[in-house]
């Protein structure tokens, strides 16, 4: 081989190697685990359900108080 042919079969092959290694991530993901956006949801719809909770009492007090009027 030539030796510029040699060096553009190096390069590609780094090139190849470097983006293979980038896509591949260090562990192969779980299917039956949620995205992280997934559980970033859940966790917010967990905070609103125990806000409404917490704010039930109050919003309770203040339409009884309304309707007195």
């Amino acid at each position: 081989m030539k030796p510029l042919e040699i060096a553009a079969l190096a390069t590609f092959l780094a090139a190849s190697a470097g983006a293979s290694a980038a896509d591949a991530p260090g562990k192969p993901m779980k299917m039956d685990e949620p995205m992280h956006g997934e559980m970033k949801k859940e966790s917010v719809k967990k905070a609103a359900k125990k806000k409404e909770r917490e704010m039930k009492p109050m919003i309770e007090k203040e339409a009884a108080g309304s309707t007195k009027k």
